[in-house]
């Protein structure tokens, strides 16, 4: 056995998906409140980030979020912290909304590694952690 469950990254993120499914239905055993959304969004993004591909496009949707801002005159010089800051605050600052806090989750730790400082410390360190016992 190479690790403590066995699942490996994508079977992993594959589960993780679906409870996260299961729970924010709410119609049977399993329960994920909207205040804990983001939490197993930004698990299953972790875990898509060593996944195969399938996973491969979380990863693209924060860079092209990120390029967008980038790209555009009109808001002057963007970096990827900015787009980092705008995506946790619209998670912790609105209304809990499963669809939103899903996306934004699941997106967020590629965006955190390309922002690298300060954002990089969650996504390398929790990262590291969940793929030491996954696989």
């Amino acid at each position: 056995m190479s690790s403590l469950i066995a699942l490996g990254t994508g079977g992993a993120a594959t589960v993780t998906t679906m409870y996260l499914y299961v729970g924010v239905r709410g119609k049977g055993k399993i329960t994920v409140e909207p205040d804990h959304v983001p939490y197993w969004a930004f698990g299953v993004g972790l875990l898509a980030a060593n996944a195969g591909t399938a996973f491969q496009q979380l990863s693209g949707i924060g860079q092209q979020l990120s390029d967008g801002f980038q790209g555009n005159a009109a808001i002057g010089e963007w970096q990827t912290g900015a787009t980092a800051a705008v995506l946790t605050l619209a998670v912790f600052g609105l209304k809990p909304r499963a669809w939103k806090d899903a996306l934004c989750g699941a997106v967020a730790p590629s965006l955190y590694a390309a922002a690298g400082g300060f954002w990089a410390i969650p996504a390398s360190v929790l990262g590291g952690l969940i793929h030491s016992f996954v696989s």
